[in-house]
């Protein structure tokens, strides 16, 4: 026995309807001036001649025509396919799309100091907004497979000052915060490639939800789309306005850009000064936490928009020049005692000295920074804020209620540490009072104030107010 199949009924085009029914008047023109029908054919007004369709057709001046334009994976009953591409030009096309995810600040700031519970945010939605990429055809179901050559994944946080730090992205007027996501793929091929960059850049953003939800389920993936593509029959297409990355530097617009963002600096010292930037030391025993927390308040003033330095006492004889095996180092194995690099956007030197520079001359160097933090230096009467995590250096014994002098602008410790610098700051005012022969005062004591060391924010902010007070 066999089966017999009817023919599938012949049906109307999807446009071979009453304009009204999918397109507003706003799109195709009021329904007086044009009108579809069934079967595809112009009705109502008298349209116009094949002459005034070739000079005032929407195609010939650049415009967008809903009647001409088919979508090209619905066949001609209405019905999804995917696309036979068999015939097409093999082109080289290139597609840069872009996602953000917006969060609450302590959310970015916990995704910044690789606080999150689940390890790596960024690193892990990097490599998965790449890996998306490959398994696009997985997702969007009329989406060629395809043999992508270029998947790259950039993840920069978003400024909340008015002057970005560099790799920071532009702050937003609504002055949210979070994290711009830029996706960039290519392939050599028939079709493709702006589906795949689309799907990278969402899957990085929901990568970073994923990561962070158990903190900030209110964060929103906002503005994905696509702000570039190139190559096949429709050439070149870029987003009007936006602003697009390329693997090329322009040299000359780069450096351009660098002296357009030296703006006059917000504190005493720093760029367009000549002066150096003012500086603080931040001191204590070994294993105090003072760099952990030097790491954490550099990021919360960058994030404020200060131009940040710093100086590290490296402790050790000698060390290596850059990287072993990269130019600068093999530079210095053969002879050279000053070794500089130069990008368009950083430089660095490496110096063999006879003698330690000492810190007060590296900092007249300083003159492109706001401020400079120094890590260590106990001696060298620098503003210093003294790092106490235990109050005691175990491996040696010594005490960090020693380094507080005159030199000392805070201390950084915890609340026990906090009592017991009181207690001892009291007895050693009341002692020094009866051996002067005088009654003891509240206002012999003389202590700076004390800083939660595990409150970065407010430390950075003590700095800030700090440095600001300076001049």
């Amino acid at each position: 026995m066999t089966t017999h199949t009817p023919d599938k009924p012949e049906r109307p085009r999807t446009l071979g309807r009453t304009v009204h029914e999918k397109y507003p008047a706003a799109v195709v023109g009021e329904a007086s001036e044009l009108t579809l029908v069934e079967g595809g054919e112009r009705g109502g007004a008298p349209g116009p001649t094949e002459s005034e369709h070739t000079t005032n057709s929407p195609a010939s001046s650049g415009e967008r025509d809903a009647y001409r334009d088919d979508l090209t994976h619905v066949d001609e009953h209405g019905d999804v396919r995917m696309v036979d591409v068999g015939d097409k030009q093999v082109t080289k096309r290139i597609a840069i799309a872009e996602g953000t995810i917006l969060m609450h600040p302590e959310t970015q700031a916990m995704v910044l100091e690789d606080r999150a519970k689940k390890g790596d945010v960024l690193a892990c939605a990097r490599v998965a907004g790449i890996m998306a990429s490959k398994r696009t055809s997985d997702l969007i179901p009329m989406c060629h497979p395809l043999n992508i050559t270029k998947a790259k994944v950039e993840i920069e946080p978003i400024s909340s000052s008015a002057v970005a730090a560099p790799g920071w992205a532009p702050a937003r007027e609504d002055h949210r915060v979070g994290f711009h996501v830029l996706a960039t793929c290519g392939v050599t091929g028939v079709t493709g490639i702006e589906m795949e960059a689309l799907t990278a850049a969402s899957t990085a953003c929901l990568t970073i939800y994923d990561m962070c939800k158990a903190v900030d389920r209110g964060m929103e993936i906002v503005d994905v789309r696509l702000l570039r593509k190139e190559g096949g029959r429709s050439g070149l297409w870029a987003r009007d306005g936006e602003h697009t990355h390329t693997d090329e530097v322009d040299v000359e617009a780069k450096e351009a850009e660098i002296i357009a963002a030296e703006l006059p600096s917000p504190l005493p010292g720093g760029p367009r000064t000549g002066t150096p930037a003012p500086a603080v030391a931040f001191v204590g025993y070994q294993n105090a936490g003072k760099t952990t927390l030097v790491e954490k308040v550099i990021s919360r003033l960058a994030q404020r928009g200060v131009r940040v330095g710093s100086i590290k006492h490296h402790g050790h004889k000698g060390f290596d020049i850059d990287q072993p095996g990269k130019d600068s180092w093999r530079h210095a194995q053969a002879g050279s005692r000053h070794v500089g690099l130069i990008s368009p956007d950083m430089y660095a030197e490496y110096s063999r000295t006879t003698e330690e520079v000492p810190v007060l001359d590296m900092l007249t160097r300083y003159t492109d920074v706001d401020t400079v933090i120094v890590e260590g230096y106990k001696a060298a009467g620098l503003p210093s804020i003294v790092v106490a995590r235990s109050g005691i250096d175990r491996m040696r014994g010594r005490d960090s209620f020693e380094l507080i002098n005159d030199d000392t602008i805070a201390v950084a410790c915890n609340d026990v540490v906090a009592r017991d610098f009181r207690t001892r700051a009291v007895k050693q005012a009341r002692a020094a009072a009866e051996e002067a022969g005088r009654a003891f005062s509240e206002a012999d004591i003389h202590l700076p104030p004390f800083l939660d060391i595990n409150d970065s924010a407010a430390i950075a902010s003590f700095v800030y107010d700090y440095v600001q007070k300076a001049r």
